[in-house]
């Protein structure tokens, strides 16, 4: 494969923060669009022989208020409503300060720096508690390894990287993994429980989590014996923790339903972005 960009994967947390900030700005203009034209009067509640029961409070009135009766129940759902979206409003606001703070001052290339941006020789004595993001991808795709061989008079498929594949949609994936800048290696060798050694289509590096996801593509789904390997060799994936979804992707086809670029993209977007 060719260079990949980096993202650093303390990117990850900025992006977990910012979408959670989103989320809470959206959260507080749901409240807004709900102020309008809000109560004025106070609600008291009270418990009476286990029954809820509710009172107005006025600026004129006593100040226990006016007893509501259950048909006018209304009024007093307005007013709680009120009150509840004004201390959740107060929440929200403290709620996103506090993330505009930390996103002010959180750099999250700091920790890689300290270590990156060393004299070379300072760095050759140095163990860092965190092999930096560049390192630890380039140490993974270079690793070594044997993969399944070639049959003689194979037919000869390559990605747009020049890695030898086995299969037209194949090429789709590999070079769809390209475009996104997620490395992988195909055909790696991976013990399976119940198996042995399988060579799964891609082993992908999620470069957020470091973690590895399996993708395999089932190509031949109208073939009952295929599609009977298919389902077993899922079944065999989870037994050795790889989870569809979580980090096995499986695609399928067949005769009358090839495997898309859109298809292909789809599941990338669902696990890696």
């Amino acid at each position: 494969m060719g260079a990949q960009k980096n993202i650093p994967q303390a990117n990850r947390i900025i992006q977990a923060i910012s979408a959670l900030r989103l989320e809470l700005c959206k959260l507080q203009t749901k409240i807004k669009d709900k102020s309008k034209s809000q109560p004025t009067a106070n609600l008291r509640v009270i418990t009476n022989h286990g029954n809820s029961q509710y009172y107005i409070v006025e600026a004129t009135n006593a100040p226990n208020g006016t007893y509501l009766p259950r048909k006018e129940i209304h009024k007093a759902a307005a007013i709680a409503q009120r009150d509840y979206n004004k201390a959740t409003a107060t929440i929200l606001k403290k709620q996103i300060k506090a993330i505009d703070s930390l996103l002010a001052i959180y750099t999250p290339n700091a920790i890689d720096d300290a270590y990156t941006k060393l004299h070379p020789g300072r760095r050759a004595l140095i163990t860092p508690v965190r092999e930096p993001d560049e390192d630890f991808i380039a140490a993974w795709q270079h690793l070594p390894y044997t993969g399944k061989p070639f049959e003689i008079n194979a037919p000869e498929y390559y990605t747009a990287n020049g890695v030898r594949v086995r299969s037209k949609s194949e090429v789709i994936i590999a070079d769809a993994l390209a475009r996104a800048n997620i490395p992988y290696r195909y055909e790696y060798p991976t013990s399976i429980k119940g198996w042995g050694t399988l060579y799964p289509d891609f082993t992908c590096l999620d470069i957020r989590t470091r973690e590895e996801i399996i993708w395999e593509h089932f190509g031949l789904m109208g073939d009952p014996d295929y599609a009977e390997n298919a389902v077993q060799k899922i079944t065999h994936y989870a037994a050795s923790g790889y989870v569809l979804g979580k980090n096995l992707i499986a695609t399928f086809e067949s005769g009358t339903a090839p495997l898309s670029v859109k298809q292909a993209q789809g599941c990338i977007d669902a696990l890696f972005k």
